[in-house]
C-alpha cells in the first residue's frame, strides 16, 4: 500500500513540473502579476537542490515518530484488550489476577497523570497555561503531542512491567519502537510527499487556485497523514 502512495506522489510531482513548464512557457501570470516559475529551469533546479533537506525538515516527522510510538505502546502491552477485559467481565481469554492487579494500577498511575494535567490548567496560574492564564500561546498548546505520549506511554509501561510482559527496559523499548520499524516505508513516502508539498508551494500552486491558509494545511495534512492512516492498517492486518 505504501509504495502506491510513493508512486502517486511521484507522478504528481513529475505533471507538476510539466505543468509549471508549459505554464511558464505562455507567459502564465500569478495573482501578485509574477509568471509562473518552471521546475525544470535552473534556478529552480538549484533551488529546489538546495532546500532538499529543509523540505523534509518541515515534513511532520517527529509528530509522525511520536504517534508510532504511542500505537506500539498500545498493541505492544495489550492493554486495550485487558481494559476491555474488566469492562465486558469475561471474555475467551480472561485476564490472569496479575494482569488485573497491573491493569488496576496502570489505569490509577493514568488517573493521577490526567489530575496533574488538569491541575496544570485548572489551577490559578497553572503550569500549563501561557503567563495570560490561556491555553492559546503556552506550554499545552505547543506540547500537547508529547503531553498525550507520557498519558499513553506511562501506564503501557506500568502494565507491561507489572503483568510481566516486559522484563528489561530493552524490552520495553523493542515494544514501544516495533511500529516504527512496522511503518518503516512510509518514511520514504514522507520524503516523497515533502518534496512534492514543497514544489506546490514554489509553483504558487495554491494561489493558482484560490486556496487560503486553511486549504493548504489540510492538503498538507492529507498528503502526509492518509499514507500513514493506511500503513498503521496493512501492519494491524498483518499482525492479526
Amino acid at each position: 500500500m505504501i509504495d502506491l502512495f510513493a508512486t502517486f506522489y511521484l507522478i504528481l510531482l513529475v505533471l507538476l513540473m510539466l505543468f509549471s513548464w508549459i505554464a511558464s512557457a505562455y507567459g502564465l501570470v500569478l495573482p501578485g502579476g509574477e509568471v509562473v516559475p518552471s521546475l525544470l529551469g535552473a534556478d529552480s533546479l538549484r533551488w529546489f537542490v538546495r532546500h532538499s533537506v529543509e523540505n523534509i525538515a518541515a515534513a511532520p516527522i517527529v509528530p509522525v515518530v511520536l504517534v508510532l510510538i504511542m500505537v506500539g505502546a498500545v498493541r505492544s502491552c495489550g492493554v486495550v484488550q485487558g481494559v476491555g477485559c474488566l469492562v465486558r467481565g469475561r471474555q475467551r481469554l480472561p485476564l490472569s489476577r496479575r494482569q488485573q492487579y497491573a491493569m488496576r494500577i496502570a489505569l490509577a498511575v493514568l488517573g493521577v497523570c490526567l489530575l496533574m494535567v488538569g491541575w496544570g490548567i485548572a489551577a490559578p496560574g497553572g503550569n500549563l497555561l501561557s503567563v495570560t492564564g490561556r491555553i492559546a500561546g503556552g506550554p499545552l498548546s505547543g506540547g500537547w503531542l508529547f503531553i498525550l505520549l507520557l498519558l499513553v506511554c506511562v501506564p503501557c509501561w506500568v502494565y507491561g512491567r507489572v503483568s510481566g510482559l516486559w522484563h528489561t527496559e530493552r524490552d520495553v523499548i523493542d515494544a514501544f519502537t516495533a511500529e516504527i520499524a512496522r511503518c518503516s516505508g512510509y518514511f520514504v513516502t514522507l520524503i516523497v510527499g515533502s518534496q512534492l508539498v514543497a514544489a506546490m508551494h514554489y509553483v504558487h500552486v495554491p494561489d493558482l487556485l484560490g486556496w487560503g491558509d486553511g486549504a493548504v494545511t489540510v492538503l498538507s495534512a492529507i498528503v502526509y497523514g492518509l499514507p500513514l492512516v493506511a500503513e498503521i492498517a496493512r501492519s494491524d492486518s498483518n499482525k492479526r
